[in-house]
């Protein structure tokens, strides 16, 4: 048990509202930054978009072959360098902002 299913078993209990999608957007987020990390929610998502009349079932599955994972390593050599956490800038966009501020300022 963690301190998520702790939060959750708390507003149950007690009757409090929860906003169950800001949780769920956190845990997309915080499973971006991982490296293998597989997005959480593939069910819940399947049943929102389909309530909102998106078809899914058409869909054929497929697997992965390595080049289709984009990693840090992968982001880097195609010019992209992380700013942020898990947020990407392009290297040479980067270099002419930079540029930009040089000549302005």
């Amino acid at each position: 048990m963690n301190y998520q299913d702790l939060y959750i078993m708390w507003h149950v209990v007690t009757g409090k509202g929860l906003n169950l999608p800001h949780l769920i957007m956190k845990n997309m987020l915080r499973a971006t930054s991982k490296v293998e990390g597989a997005l959480p929610y593939g069910m819940v998502i399947t049943k929102i978009i389909s309530h909102f009349g998106i078809i899914v079932g058409n869909e054929v599955a497929s697997r992965l072959d390595v080049g289709d994972i984009y990693n840090a390593s992968s982001l880097k050599i195609m010019g992209w360098k992380r700013m942020v956490k898990a947020i990407f800038g392009y290297l040479k966009k980067m270099a002419e902002e930079k540029e930009e501020l040089k000549v302005k300022g």
